[in-house]
């Protein structure tokens, strides 16, 4: 099986740029082919979703996210998991989003490793409850751009509006990968 490795690189190392970029033979429905967009990548902190954490921690957060809510004049049960927690978009790394799932520890079939979420495909960049905290920091050159469609910039959709994670195994990158959608 080929590895595929995931890497930076600067734009001035791109030389060979293609005038249109290669279609699949077939595509059964709208969605399922990205339609061209910016990608700004920007590094951010997330952290896990409130049920993967301890019921010690959970009590923790509700008590620290009453007047932290109040001042932004949201909900308290909702406002780690809609600020602090699973940033929403595509992404490398990061936590899962558990939305419409229980959290489940994703194994490794072949070595029993706890995966890892190599990146998520998410049909939107920005949750309707997620104020601006996940809004991309402005800088020039930042959309809109002519062709821009907000919280759907890839035209993507991902089931009703799911995100699909791809799990990898640590310990083996070669060992077959899982794909969940929450």
């Amino acid at each position: 099986m080929p590895r595929t490795l995931l890497f930076w690189r600067s734009a001035a190392a791109v030389t060979d740029i293609l005038d249109m970029p290669p279609e699949p033979p077939a595509v059964q429905f709208d969605g399922y082919l990205p339609e061209p967009c910016v990608l700004e990548p920007e590094q951010i902190t997330e952290y896990p979703d409130h049920l993967e954490l301890s019921e010690e921690l959970r009590e923790q957060l509700k008590q620290w996210s009453v007047p932290q809510a109040a001042a932004e004049d949201m909900d308290p049960e909702t406002y780690y998991d809609c600020v602090l927690s699973n940033a929403p978009g595509w992404k490398v790394g990061g936590w899962p989003a558990w939305n419409s799932t229980d959290p489940s520890a994703q194994h490794c079939s072949e070595c029993g490793t706890d995966m890892e979420v190599l990146m998520t495909v998410a049909t939107f960049e920005e949750g309707d409850d997620a104020g601006n905290s996940w809004s991309p920091h402005p800088h020039p050159g930042a959309g809109p751009y002519p062709g821009h469609r907000g919280y759907n910039a890839t035209g993507v959709q991902i089931g009703s509006g799911y995100r699909q994670h791809l799990f990898v195994c640590p310990a083996e990158p070669e060992h077959p990968h899982i794909e969940l959608m929450t």
